[in-house]
């Protein structure tokens, strides 16, 4: 008996490994397989070929080759390949850079505006729209989901992990019907929550980049565990901090009724289901090279995705990181009967940096232009002075006295788009 080592790209979850093992234990000289760290630890007896091992790996939808096979494990101490995964985020950071510089807005804040008086059809609609930010926030979910396997019928997982999604949203938009106005959850719980789902993302992310792996407890891992269940992540994808998905949530909430509540939710569901699907179908169908390259891709998503969540939960908790700042220009005000007025025009990235004085009454404008209103921008949120206010077309007055000094943030509803209030001594 003899030990070969060999390291493997493309591994990302426990599944990989399975699947890797599975197809080295076919070999007849192989006897067992362990893999940690993304090094296959293979006992066998002699003689066992090189390109058996290479074939088989590569057979299984994952890359290896000679230089990665040795007799010492020194000679493989891990490493990790992060060029190709830097170079996707400055793609994704530079597509977002150049979409604020042409078109003057962050795409990803462009939700539709979702109220009592929308109609079932536009539900749909809303939902078919909604569908270009569910790919791009969570098609990386949608990519694990359906990449942990070699499925022999490339529709199901896709079509799975959709219908997950589907019966989720029903069900939430029932539940949220049934309980209507009773249902509420403070800011405080709400970013309990968010904070602590971006930060499972994130490690999740830095796991699929292959920076660790996480230890899992052997009695909790069946040894012939079959592929993650898409459907089960199609589920659980209904309980992401989405905004979107919140906007509509709350809209089920307002219907008071677990059946309109649950039907709005199905035809939302059921509207990004064309473009999640197909996105799905496509991806599924990638192995090797092109495989890890959508591996990396929806890891970069993901760990992008946990970041935002994270600012979005310590928003919610009323925690200012400098490191999520925007714009740090401050508007100053005019001072008009012996009042501070600040005005300013609402924008698809939400509102202005504003500097007062303390004890003296402020009055805050917002000028609102009907087609730089969302779902998003709508309604803000100032939490040192009590002031939960919905902005609605033409000129918006928020009013308040600033007691202390300090820098205050603001929000809108779903902590996405941030601004400070700074409060000085002396302008």
């Amino acid at each position: 008996m003899a030990t070969i080592y060999v390291k493997i790209k493309g591994i990302h979850c426990q599944n990989c490994e399975t699947t890797i093992q599975k197809a080295l234990l076919k070999l007849p000289r192989v006897k067992e397989v362990t893999i940690k760290n993304f090094i296959a630890y293979i006992t066998y007896e002699e003689p066992l070929n090189n390109d058996e091992i290479i074939n088989a790996i590569t057979q299984a939808g994952y890359i290896t080759k000679a230089s990665y096979i040795r007799t010492n494990l020194k000679d493989l101490e891990k490493t990790s390949n992060l060029k190709q995964s830097f170079l996707i985020l400055t793609i994704i950071i530079l597509i977002i850079s150049l979409t604020y510089k042409i078109f003057g807005f962050n795409i990803f804040n462009v939700i539709p505006t979702i109220d009592s008086n929308i109609t079932y059809t536009m539900l749909f609609l809303t939902g078919l729209l909604t569908s270009i930010h569910c790919v791009s926030m969570c098609g990386a979910i949608n990519l694990i989901a359906i990449l942990n396997q070699n499925s022999q019928n490339r529709f199901e997982r896709p079509l799975k992990y959709n219908l997950g999604r589907l019966i989720s949203y029903t069900i939430l938009g029932g539940i949220a019907g049934l309980l209507g106005s009773i249902l509420t959850i403070n800011n405080i719980i709400s970013g309990i929550i968010i904070t602590l789902a971006g930060l499972a993302m994130f490690v999740m992310s830095l796991e699929m980049l292959g920076l660790f792996r996480i230890p899992r407890i052997k009695f909790l891992t069946p040894k012939h565990k079959k592929s993650s269940n898409p459907f089960l992540i199609g589920l659980l994808n209904g309980l992401m901090p989405c905004g979107p998905l919140q906007a509509m949530q709350l809209y089920a909430l307002s219907t008071s009724s677990m059946i309109k509540g649950a039907l709005s939710m199905f035809l939302f569901g059921l509207g990004t289901m064309p473009l999640m699907l197909l996105t799905g179908v496509i991806f599924t169908n990638l192995k090797g090279k092109n495989k890890i390259l959508i591996n990396n891709i929806a890891s970069v998503l993901i760990l992008v995705l946990s970041l935002l969540m994270l600012n979005r939960g310590l928003v919610a908790l009323n925690i200012n990181i400098p490191a999520f700042e925007g714009n740090t220009q401050y508007l100053t005000p005019n001072i008009i009967d012996d009042t501070q007025v600040v005005e300013f025009d609402l924008s698809y990235n939400g509102y202005q940096n504003i500097k007062v004085e303390v004890d003296k009454p402020v009055k805050m404008i917002i000028h609102v232009d009907k087609k730089y209103l969302t779902g998003c921008n709508n309604s803000l949120t100032i939490s040192e002075y009590n002031i939960n206010q919905e902005l609605k077309v033409g000129d918006n007055i928020i009013e308040f006295y600033p007691t202390k000094e300090g820098t205050f943030i603001y929000t809108c509803w779903m902590n996405m788009l941030k601004n400070n209030i700074k409060v000085v001594n002396k302008l």
